[in-house]
């Protein structure tokens, strides 16, 4: 009988031929038929005439890099297995890389056990699949996974969990982890912001189960924190299907390099480069996200603009430098005060805003005018005293960005005009 990797096909993208041929050959003892190409161009053309059930790729090559190889095979398949071969100096490429679903990330030069595990239990999970072995079949082959980290869950308790999970965690049966970790949310941290133990809990107070919580987030933001039993947490993406109607597999994959890296490039690209607070990119998909979750599961969710005032003469008298100096400020009282579920960001010169989340606009107001209390009492060295003005409004089911910022701006006038270092507010 053939074994897993006997069965299936490989395509082996490789522009350096020392490389493709030395490990080519190792490919070719381990699978049933091997196709090998120089770049990207070429190896498109094989994945559209032979169709192989994984494909192992570099990321940089001529021609056509693995990234853009990989998207237009996405396209015919994108269902496809992809494993990326690349260099420790590549890190711009792994946010590409992880939102294409990678299903496997191997760093050069490669040790070939790894790569030989990896494309046994791809596989094995290949073949398993063309197959369409029965649901118990499927459930024996997680367990006897060693590396897979898998649980079933009802709508808000685990009912089953795998070795490599119990690990995890330091247990050693399901009994002994329910024993510290009663409910669901407890293996989850809040460290990510779309799958996390406050929005898991918002979703099943609401009546949600957790699979249709997850359907509902965008492929590329399925991604948690889980917190494991030696108090070093991990970055996870999260897959979820449906047994039956009342009980879900949720299998986590170990992405905590790459998130890392991820967080660092999105970090470049999301944090005002000056006061290091949320820039306005980062706030605008914010409270897309916030503000469908607020209409979708009816909780409140406040706005507020907030504007230094008069602080063209700060610049004026005391130049840019220390202008700067007091934006930095007051971006810090700020930053260090909020909660951790509202967002703060800079929203463009003097102005900030704040996004509170799940807060009537009578709490907003109040937090408002807490801040305001708090800048007016403290002293930059040369600037001296700085007030700030605030526009605070709730989300409403028919509002915009647009609208409500527009809303919350001409509240900010009505504030400016009323005599500065105040909180006005339009319902």
């Amino acid at each position: 009988m053939k074994t897993y990797t006997e069965q299936i096909t490989i395509l082996y993208v490789e522009d350096e031929k020392e490389v493709r041929e030395g490990y080519g050959r190792t490919l070719k003892r381990i699978s049933e038929k091997l196709f090998m190409a120089e770049d990207g161009a070429i190896g498109l053309e094989l994945y559209k005439k032979h169709l192989p059930d994984i494909i192992i790729s570099d990321i940089r090559m001529p021609n056509m890099d693995g990234l853009d190889m990989v998207k237009a095979i996405k396209k015919i398949n994108h269902k496809a297995k992809i494993i990326f071969t690349t260099a420790h100096n590549e890190s711009n490429y792994l946010l590409d890389a992880i939102n294409l679903h990678v299903d496997g990330y191997i760093i050069k030069p490669i040790q070939k056990n790894s790569l030989i595990s990896l494309i046994q239990k791809m596989a094995k999970s290949i073949i398993l699949e063309k197959e369409n072995i029965q649901q118990k079949e499927i459930l024996q082959h997680i367990i006897d996974s060693e590396n897979s980290i898998s649980i079933i869950t009802n709508k808000s308790k685990i009912t089953f969990a795998n070795k490599s999970f119990l690990n995890l965690f330091n247990t050693s049966t399901l009994k002994n982890f329910k024993e510290k970790y009663p409910l669901l949310t407890d293996i989850f941290s809040d460290d990510n912001h779309y799958i996390g133990q406050q929005t898991i809990q918002n979703s099943i107070n609401s009546g949600e189960n957790l699979y249709d919580f997850i359907q509902h987030i965008d492929e590329a933001d399925r991604i948690t924190t889980l917190k494991s039993g030696n108090g070093k947490n991990k970055s996870y993406y999260t897959s979820i299907s449906k047994i039956n109607n009342n009980n879900f597999l949720t299998i986590f994959t170990d992405i905590t390099k790459l998130e890392q890296d991820r967080k660092n490039i999105s970090k470049k690209a999301y944090t005002d480069q000056l006061t290091k607070v949320n820039n306005r990119n980062k706030f605008e998909e914010i409270f897309e996200y916030e503000s469908k979750r607020s209409k979708r599961y009816n909780y409140p969710l406040s706005l507020a603009i907030l504007d230094i005032d008069d602080f063209k003469k700060v610049n004026d008298i005391f130049g840019h430098l220390i202008g700067d100096e007091v934006l930095v400020m007051l971006a810090q009282i700020i930053n260090q005060n909020i909660r951790e579920t509202d967002f703060f960001a800079r929203w463009g010169g003097e102005e900030f805003v704040i996004l509170f989340n799940n807060t009537k606009l009578k709490n907003a107001i109040k937090t408002a005018e807490k801040f305001r209390n708090m800048i007016e009492n403290i002293k930059h060295k040369i600037a001296g005293t700085t007030t700030v003005s605030f526009g605070v409004t709730q989300l409403k089911k028919e509002d915009t960005l647009n609208s409500i910022l527009k809303r919350a701006d001409q509240a900010l006038y009505y504030a400016k005009n009323s005599g500065k270092n105040s909180v006005n507010f339009i319902k």
